[in-house]
């Protein structure tokens, strides 16, 4: 029982973070296998060659958008050490793991990679990219259906609302078509991966940059479900990122609302004396270094 002190508020309740990074990556499935050996810009990570050598195509486009959001928006010399890593996956491995089902049928045990598992499970996205950027904060895969875009927003603003964590890398990934794969493992060349990478810190009132507002009704109108929730709903943040736009307009704002009573809105939040999304995070990096034993700044 949760005690009174501690009671879920009724009526609206609204979360802010900062958005300091984001890229999206689009691609055909047979560029995957190159993306393998160099997921990002050159410089920015230094990764071990097989680190991706059976990772999940969706694992290598998002940990893609995250190395292409670094580079983006400076922040090659900030230490993700003390970050968090949330994925939302869409129906990860699901073509894999039916070729895999008919080879155990057929062969057994030994007709089956041991790879599998590891690297095609829902947490194996945000496990991968832990290893990537050196995070020891906490990783997990949340959703794995439709519903997992919504889900990992909410679970992202939930953790940072209690300020423990100095930042969240997350990332929505899915195919489209989902398509089929043969016994050989080889996928329809006319799959197209994406992968759209966001990097939220605790909210900073007088911070300028992107500004991420989620409001939740915790007793919400019975939503409809859309017919298609992958084109309607799936990657909504980087269409709400597009319509935005790089005007930077003191104050613009774009919004959507989602399923289960959940709206989210992007606005270019202005402050006469504040300091860009790169700048911001770089301090508060800084500032966690020199009060928090074990941290640092890569340099």
């Amino acid at each position: 029982m949760i005690p009174d002190h501690e009671q879920v508020p009724a009526g609206l309740q609204s979360v802010s973070c900062d958005l300091v990074a984001h890229a999206a990556v689009h691609l055909p499935l047979s560029a995957v296998a190159d993306l393998r050996r160099q997921p990002g810009p050159p410089g920015i990570v230094s990764l071990p060659p097989t680190l991706l050598k059976h990772a999940d195509e969706q694992t290598v486009v998002g940990l893609s958008a995250i190395l292409h959001a670094i580079a983006a928006h400076g922040l090659q010399d900030v230490s993700f050490t003390d970050w968090g890593v949330l994925a939302a996956p869409r129906l990860l491995a699901r073509s894999t793991m039916i070729v895999s089902l008919q080879r155990f049928l057929a062969e057994g045990a030994w007709g089956v990679s041991p790879h599998v598992i590891p690297h095609r499970s829902l947490h194996s996205p945000s496990g991968t990219v832990s290893h990537a950027l050196k995070i020891h904060g906490p990783n997990f895969g949340v959703g794995g259906g439709a519903e997992g875009a919504v889900e990992l927003l909410l679970a992202a603003v939930a953790m940072l609302e209690r300020r423990q964590l100095p930042g969240l890398w997350l990332m929505w990934t899915g195919q489209e078509p989902e398509g089929e794969m043969d016994l050989a493992g080889q996928g329809d060349p006319n799959t197209i991966c994406r992968g759209l990478a966001v990097a939220l810190t605790p909210g900073r009132p007088q911070a300028t940059g992107l500004r991420l507002h989620v409001e939740v009704n915790p007793l919400p109108v019975q939503a409809s479900i859309p017919e298609n929730p992958w084109l309607s709903d799936y990657f909504y943040l980087e269409t709400l990122l597009s319509r935005l736009g790089p005007a930077r307009e003191p104050h613009r704002k774009v919004g959507q609302d989602l399923t289960g009573g959940v709206r989210v809105e992007l606005e270019w939040a202005h402050r006469s004396h504040g300091s860009t999304n790169g700048t911001a995070v770089r301090a508060a990096a800084v500032e966690r270094a020199h009060s928090t034993p074990g941290a640092e700044i890569q340099r």
